[in-house]
């Protein structure tokens, strides 16, 4: 299982990024595809999409 981040924004919606590989991916460099939150980080802040639509409603 490879690692991830998972950010949390403000608006309930969740983004992975890339963290680390498995030891069977790592011999690749290509995730396996299975994912493992290694920590969840919770931002103040509206997720990229919600933030647009902000943006266009105003």
């Amino acid at each position: 299982m490879c690692r991830y981040y998972a950010h949390l924004h403000s608006c309930k919606h969740t983004s992975l990024a890339f963290a680390a590989f498995c030891n069977p991916a790592s011999l690749i460099q290509n995730p396996c595809g299975v994912r493992h939150i290694w920590q969840t980080i919770r931002l103040d802040e509206l997720c990229e999409d919600c933030r647009e639509a902000m943006k266009k409603a105003a």
